[in-house]
């Protein structure tokens, strides 16, 4: 006698059509992430062309600049300086308690963090000092347009804030593996200069002249 063939059980009719939807979306997901790789790809090449060497975005800093902080916890009862203010080396600027905080070198205050009357754990930020002579100018550019900067060609700095054109004298480049762009950092050196602070926005020229 012929005996009926037994319907599939519903477990296995599950797995059946599981794995045939596995097997339609797995080649479509491997499409897309190849797909969105690509994007990427080409989105850091359509921005590492767009960097204008002509007119290339920092910021300034000082090579030298330091915070000064409390040594000890107390009221802090006096603050002898404010923001613009130039100061000698060993110069007090600030008092926690009676303990006097000194310039260590030649400079400016930048920034003034606390006021007379507050109390200051040890090593509480007080005050920011930055050497005004050894301003520079750091800005980023993509690896590959490295060979068109002249290290040994003066730069053009423009600084919008103040209104005040310079020449950075000396370049270097500090060449950087950071992915995803692949950029390197530059610092163009200036000479003693007056009215820029650390955190300006600069724009940098890489060939004057050249268009």
């Amino acid at each position: 006698m012929l005996q009926a063939s037994k319907a599939p059980a519903p477990q296995l009719l599950a797995k059946l059509v599981l794995g045939a939807v596995a097997a339609l979306i797995l080649p479509m997901q491997g499409a897309s992430a190849g797909s969105g790789n690509s994007l990427a790809a080409n989105n850091r090449s359509t921005y590492q062309e767009q960097v204008d060497l002509h007119n290339t975005e920092g910021y300034t800093e000082s090579a030298r600049l330091c915070t000064l902080r409390a040594a000890g916890s107390g009221e802090i009862t006096a603050m002898l300086v404010r923001a613009g203010d130039r100061v000698k080396a060993g110069q007090v600027l600030a008092r926690v308690g009676h303990a006097d905080i000194t310039a260590p070198y030649d400079g400016m205050v930048s920034a003034v963090l606390a006021k007379v009357g507050e109390s200051a754990s040890s090593g509480r930020h007080l005050l920011t000092v930055f050497d005004p002579t050894r301003m520079r100018v750091v800005a980023s550019i993509p690896r590959s347009k490295l060979r068109d900067v002249k290290v040994d060609e003066p730069v053009e700095i423009e600084v919008p804030s103040i209104n005040q054109r310079m020449t950075a004298q000396k370049v270097i480049v500090i060449s950087q593996t950071e992915r995803p762009m692949q950029m390197a950092k530059v610092y163009l050196e200036l000479n003693a200069t007056t009215g820029l602070q650390p955190g300006q926005l600069a724009r940098a020229n890489f060939a004057p002249g050249k268009q």
